[in-house]
């Protein structure tokens, strides 16, 4: 399972005169099994580009293949690459809208026409991967708590058995408390399920932490693309573009611009910590 993105511009207000170029030729293939991490300012694209992903929004130009197929083509079926592509919008809660929580999660299995047995299979079971027990089945979404209430939502779009997880910003507003848990359980998801997942954050701690693949943004294009350890490398660059890295790497770094021995390239702040002690050790 890929998707690949060929030459794809994507400008909004086209003839008005006001015309803002959002993407530019965006060349890019996302592969099965990835943890991704997109970053970037505000306005760098970064939600222009994942609404592509799922066929919400139309490229201005430029061809988009889901598993080696043209989403574009006039029979292509873009009402199943929705049900494979599941995308979470930022605040995530705001897309909850019925009155109890499982009926919440099985609107969007309903919505692919699945018999009514698959659709209380699928919603059980998403609901059980995010963790939402059975005593809140039956209760409001809206009186849950904010992390639980983006658990519900996830679950939505989980019970349509998604290949592909994109997730906007979806840590946005929780406490510290409820960013773990919420970053935990994608984790958890991406381990045990396989499942490919695209992950929008402005945090480049969040990114260190969960992702084994960053992609960085800027004024509509991909300017670093690389494993975090890699792309952390390119410090000045980032802070130019107004993102920097963790605090844990620029200590290491200046550390070892300082002539410690600091091994490897750390990028939590496990890392970094274990890494200082061991030159301390020597």
């Amino acid at each position: 399972m890929s998707i690949k993105l060929q030459d794809v511009n994507y400008i909004y207000g086209i003839g008005t005169g006001q015309e803002i170029h959002a993407l530019k030729n965006i060349n890019l293939e996302i592969n099965n099994g990835e943890f991704i991490g997109l970053a970037g300012h505000t306005g760098s694209g970064k939600s222009t580009l994942v609404q592509l992903l799922n066929g919400l929004m139309r490229a201005s130009s430029g061809v988009i293949y889901y598993n080696g197929q043209n989403i574009y083509d006039k029979l292509y079926n873009m009402h199943s690459l929705r049900s494979k592509v599941g995308l979470v919008f930022q605040y995530p809660e705001h897309q909850l809208f019925e009155t109890t929580v499982i009926n919440d999660v099985q609107f969007g299995p309903k919505n692919l026409g699945l018999p009514q047995l698959e659709m209380e299979l699928r919603s059980f079971q998403a609901l059980k991967m995010v963790g939402i027990g059975d005593e809140l089945l039956d209760v409001s979404p809206f009186t849950l708590s904010g992390g639980q209430k983006r658990r519900v939502a996830i679950a939505g779009i989980l019970a349509m058995q998604p290949e592909v997880l994109v997730l906007d910003e979806p840590v946005a507003g929780l406490d510290p408390a409820g960013r773990d848990e919420i970053l935990g359980l994608l984790k958890k998801l991406h381990s045990e399920n396989n499942i490919t997942i695209i992950l929008v954050s402005h945090s480049m701690d969040d990114i260190a932490k969960y992702v084994n693949r960053m992609l960085v943004m800027n004024k509509g294009e991909i300017v670093l693309d690389g494993n975090p350890a890699k792309v952390f490398q390119f410090e000045k660059e980032l802070e130019r573009i107004g993102l920097g890295i963790p605090q844990a790497v620029k200590v290491c770094h200046q550390l070892r611009e300082a002539g410690a021995y600091i091994t490897g390239e750390p990028i939590t702040a496990e890392d970094c910590a274990e890494a200082i002690y061991q030159w301390l050790k020597v």
